[in-house]
């Protein structure tokens, strides 16, 4: 029975851990709180909610455990149970448990108030457009987050940290250093994958450090190559691949094309339908192929998407166009 009891427990335990959960998701859909994004928040809630159940589970054990003592320790007179022991059981305090469940609902009420109002202020100030750009690519969030923290700020641009991981450095377009830069009438961090991907193969071809994703924009806002609503001209693919000093040659969409042609030496940037990459339309760079045929992608508007190496025929599937580059 100990062990049937035991499992009940763990099982109860569990349940609550879950509906804490959908708690936490219910709060997260509705109103986004900032402390919600932070696990050793989230881990202390749950580790709460199980303590809390942990000590009611020891009490009502305690309880069981007392009731079978006065019932082991009942004598009898003249066959007659001792009245004493009905005097000294009671049964659980369902209310005192509703008091503590209506306790913590309480609370979660008055934090979700707190934490809608900060939530508030924090976006205020914060374009629609930039807003819109993290709610589709929750890997941006931090970017939406500190817009008004870093739109005015002037950080030091200095790319040799990515030079020295990689052939064809990695640049984020939503990198605090230039994503609240302008870009035409947009920011780099919304728009910039067009200017991001060929600052990745200047900067990794020629070894420059001078160049980044901010020195590009400029170059294609002046040269006209950003239409606001519609996004960058392919235009910068080539035109502005030459104004670096790098030659260039629009490829063929296939497989065997890309398996011929890529490598470190050869980069390749990629316009991409909506897929794995985008929503709307978007520019990757291809860097080289695996030891194991796989293509190693980076990409301007995700880290998770840059860390994975992928199936040639799964990109050549949303891919649209694609320019090949070298010294």
């Amino acid at each position: 029975m100990r062990i049937i009891g035991f499992f009940l427990w763990l099982i109860q335990g569990i349940l609550l851990l879950a509906l804490t959960m959908l708690g936490l998701m219910a709060i997260d859909y509705y109103v986004s709180p900032d402390w919600l994004y932070n696990d050793n928040i989230v881990f202390f809630i749950l580790g709460l909610v199980f303590f809390i159940h942990f000590i009611f589970g020891i009490k009502r054990s305690n309880k069981r455990y007392n009731k079978k003592q006065e019932y082991e320790d009942t004598y009898y007179d003249e066959n007659q149970p001792v009245k004493t022991y009905h005097a000294h059981t009671k049964k659980p305090n369902h209310l005192r448990r509703s008091f503590l469940a209506c306790s913590l609902v309480a609370l979660l009420l008055i934090g979700l108030g707190i934490h809608n109002i900060s939530k508030q202020n924090e976006l205020d100030g914060v374009p629609e457009n930039v807003i819109e750009f993290g709610e589709n690519y929750p890997e941006a969030e931090e970017y939406v987050k500190n817009f008004n923290k870093y739109a005015y700020a002037d950080l030091d641009m200095d790319v040799s940290d990515e030079m020295s991981k990689k052939d064809i450095p990695l640049f984020i377009q939503w990198d605090k250093r230039w994503g609240y830069k302008n870009y035409g009438a947009n920011y780099v961090g919304v728009a910039g994958c067009g200017p991001t991907c060929l600052a990745m193969v200047v900067c990794g071809l020629e070894q420059d450090a001078d160049i980044n994703p901010y020195v590009v924009a400029e170059y294609a806002s002046d040269k006209g190559y950003y239409t606001y609503g519609q996004g960058t001209s392919w235009d910068i693919m080539t035109e502005g691949a030459r104004h670096y000093g790098l030659s260039v040659s629009s490829g063929n969409v296939s497989s065997e094309y890309i398996t011929d042609n890529l490598s470190s030496e050869t980069p390749m940037i990629c316009s991409m339908s909506p897929g794995d990459f985008t929503k709307t339309g978007h520019f990757i760079v291809l860097t080289g192929i695996d030891s194991n045929g796989k293509i190693i992608v980076n990409d301007p508007n995700s880290p998770k998407n840059s860390n994975k190496h992928w199936d040639v025929n799964t990109l050549v599937s949303q891919m649209k166009s694609v320019w090949k580059y070298n010294i």
